[in-house]
């Protein structure tokens, strides 16, 4: 029996002696590797914001990279750097160097093997010089976080603790040790993932090169797939450097406002708005009207532009040749009820989310109360008073009368991936909003195929296929320093027409007309989207 206690004695003391051992190493270890971790010195140069890529896989941004050349003190490091560098690079490096702390310098595209000495680090650039897309895909600040569109609403996707550094082991006295390798997150540049756009980057180039020669200073472009309601482009005049946003500030073009989600007086694109109402409620495209130039609400005189007297007219002619005093009259049949209900179908006066936290304005819509007066109403059925709106609500309308009375709400952001590749968003796709019949549809598609083969839209015109659309010159009751108004005008339309693809939406701000501002510039669009395929 006592053998056995002293047996069991001693086997407990080798037990705890054991664990003390165990809990010893492990605390020496935890220690040597805190001691480890505090003893390198970093040079960091970058927390890696993941890349945007349009739907074909193409970089949107961080496309460009730099390279930087990262080096520690040492006369064996000095004799190196000489050998390699220009004596101007060379004199950057080695004024901090000689004062035994690390340093690096950007070498543009050279790219130098590593040693124990140095080490070159591929630093990725945010924005290009001729950054594409500047509007739609927004800015950083200075810490790194998302200012505005994609960069903003995206800023959770885009956002990583991955760092590009460069590691130098140092002794306890804090010097750097001689022959240790330099460390560094491979992560930075090996990574995947990133946000994909709808966007198609040879469309969004085609967009912003005929803005550029178009002569439309202010003003924005859109363009959709007719019938997933994909954008494909959306480009805004004048442009801001990204990298410089400051210089933007105070310019009084506002170069920082993206236009195509920014609401402004509609004018006689709304016109098919109109007819769409008209056609819905009974009213059939035979209506006829005779057209003096000029038409009496309640003592209000409405004129057609330039007081240009139309004559006798069906609502196809109508259309072609954009008579105000047509629609006016069009309007009291409609009346104020549904004329306002169409209009909100088509979404007017609703904002449209093309992205989570992204959304276009949503314009201004009279109310019902508004509209029972006489000229309220006779303005509003050639798209004046207080009415507006932006490109992407009238994108909708064309994009109904396009599919057969239906449109799916734009957007813009198709999927996000985190840095190992991961798949953290997809977009679903919303149901079809059911505006039209497929009847009265088809019968507004014809008539705006004569508005640009016969009509105000001849400007649009192109022998490679057939289009449909509509031009506007809206009054925006705000006046030059000579006293002369300023006028939005638009052009809006889809192709092919029979078999659309694409709907295009140009806006124009302090322009002319429609059809001689924004039809040229739908036609070299279109033209040259065609070519692509």
């Amino acid at each position: 029996m006592q053998k056995r206690v002293i047996a069991v004695f001693f086997l407990f003391c080798f037990v705890i002696g054991a664990l003390c051992v165990r809990v010893y190493t492990v605390c020496t270890d935890s220690t040597l590797a805190s001691r480890t971790q505090s003893h390198y010195k970093k040079i960091t140069l970058d927390t890696l914001r993941l890349p945007v890529y349009d739907s074909q896989g193409r970089r949107l941004l961080g496309a460009e990279n730099e390279n930087y050349l990262a080096a520690k003190p040492g006369e064996k490091s000095l004799s190196e750097l000489n050998a390699i560098l220009g004596e101007g690079d060379y004199n950057a490096l080695a004024s901090s160097l000689f004062k035994n702390s690390p340093s690096y310098i950007c070498v543009g595209n050279r790219n130098f093997p590593q040693t124990d000495s140095y080490i070159t680090l591929k630093k990725y650039v945010r924005y290009s010089d001729n950054q594409t897309a500047v509007h739609l895909i927004g800015y950083v600040n200075s810490d790194g976080d998302g200012v505005s569109g994609i960069e903003r609403c995206c800023d959770s996707y885009l956002k990583t603790d991955i760092s590009l550094y460069a590691g130098f082991l140092c002794d306890v006295n804090g010097n750097v040790v001689g022959g240790a390798d330099i460390v560094t997150d491979s992560r930075y540049n090996s990574s995947k993932g990133g946000v994909t756009l709808t966007l198609d980057s040879r469309i969004q180039h085609i967009a912003e090169e005929e803005l550029s020669v178009s002569g439309i200073k202010k003003g924005a472009v859109v363009i959709c797939e007719s019938r997933s309601g994909k954008i494909k482009a959306s480009a805004s005049v004048p442009t801001f450097d990204p990298n410089n946003v400051a210089a933007s500030i105070n310019d009084e073009s506002s170069p920082l406002v993206n236009r195509a989600l920014s609401s402004f007086a509609v004018g006689s694109v709304f016109k098919v708005a109109v007819a769409a109402a008209a056609l819905e409620s009974g009213i059939g495209a035979d209506f006829s009207y005779k057209c003096t130039g000029s038409i009496d609400i309640d003592g209000e005189v409405y004129h057609c532009n330039d007081s240009a007297v139309h004559g006798e007219l069906d609502m196809q002619k109508a259309l072609a040749c954009s008579c105000n005093c047509y629609f006016i009259e069009l309007a009291k049949h409609i009346g104020a009820k549904q004329l306002l209900e169409t209009a909100r179908a088509f979404g007017f006066g609703s904002k449209i989310g093309i992205a989570d936290g992204l959304y276009s304005s949503a314009g201004r819509v009279p109310s019902l109360k508004n509209l029972s007066v006489s000229g309220n109403l006779a303005n509003f059925s050639f798209g004046q008073g207080k009415f507006t709106s932006s490109p992407f609500q009238i994108v909708n309308m064309f994009n109904a009368v396009a599919c057969g009375g239906e449109y799916v709400s734009p957007y813009v952001v198709q999927s996000a991936e985190d840095a190992e590749g991961k798949t953290v968003y997809t977009y679903t796709p919303k149901a079809p909003v059911h505006a039209l019949s497929k009847e009265t549809a088809d019968k507004l598609r014809g008539m705006l195929k004569k508005v640009i083969t016969t009509g105000t839209a001849k400007n649009a015109y192109t022998d490679l296929f057939e289009s449909a659309g509509k031009t506007a010159t809206a009054q925006t009751g705000m006046f030059d320093e000579s006293g002369k108004e300023k006028l939005c005008t638009w052009f809006g339309g889809f192709f092919p027409a029979d078999n659309p693809k694409y709907t295009v939406v140009i806006l124009k701000e302090d322009g002319v007309t429609g059809g001689a501002d924004c039809a040229p510039v739908y036609k070299s669009i279109a033209e040259r989207i065609a070519a692509l395929e």
